[in-house]
């Protein structure tokens, strides 16, 4: 009996760690660009409690935040600053870890004629060698120093991302 019992641990064990999200180290910047006013959570794990809320309290401004991993839709973060268009210095407004799902973070376009890679290597075939700037596009994911993107030409890679919220990074 308590050889099944233990088999029975090991193998439920072996099947939640199985269907854990991976993990992905990154190294990237990119805006919060949740439009709730009460402004966009941090959280201690994805979907767990609340650590922080990042609120830009200026109509001049954005928050820039730094991506340091993904697991699955949530990104883990260990800084964010608040980008005032009238200051020198951005001001920073958590310092940490934390996590925040990919729905509210992303950025504002490209950098003009940027390259758009079908994998996470500037050595992999281009999706899109000069992307326009100021095309919409969603934040999928992140993978070193490369941001995952839904563009005009499909699901690509790239590492210029517009995160300066008053200007099309032209």
């Amino acid at each position: 009996m308590r050889v099944l019992l233990l088999i029975m641990i090991v193998v439920a064990s072996g099947a939640a760690s199985a269907q854990a999200p991976d993990r992905n180290a990154c190294n990237v910047e990119v805006v919060v660009i949740d439009p709730d006013p009460r402004g966009a959570n941090v959280r201690a794990e994805p979907g767990g409690s609340i650590v922080a809320t990042l609120k830009n309290p200026t109509s001049d401004g954005w928050i820039l935040v730094h991506l340091a991993a993904q697991q699955g839709d949530w990104f883990e973060i260990d800084r964010a600053v608040l980008v005032e268009a009238d200051q020198d210095k951005p001001r920073v407004i958590f310092h940490g870890r934390g996590f925040m799902h990919r729905s509210v973070v992303g950025a504002g376009g490209l950098q003009n004629g940027t390259a758009i890679y079908r994998d996470h290597a500037a050595s992999s075939a281009k999706l899109d060698p000069h992307a326009d700037g100021d095309q919409t596009i969603e934040l999928l994911g992140c993978f070193g120093e490369f941001a995952k993107v839904r563009a005009k030409k499909g699901i690509g890679w790239t590492r210029q991302l517009c995160t300066n919220m008053v200007t099309t990074c032209s």
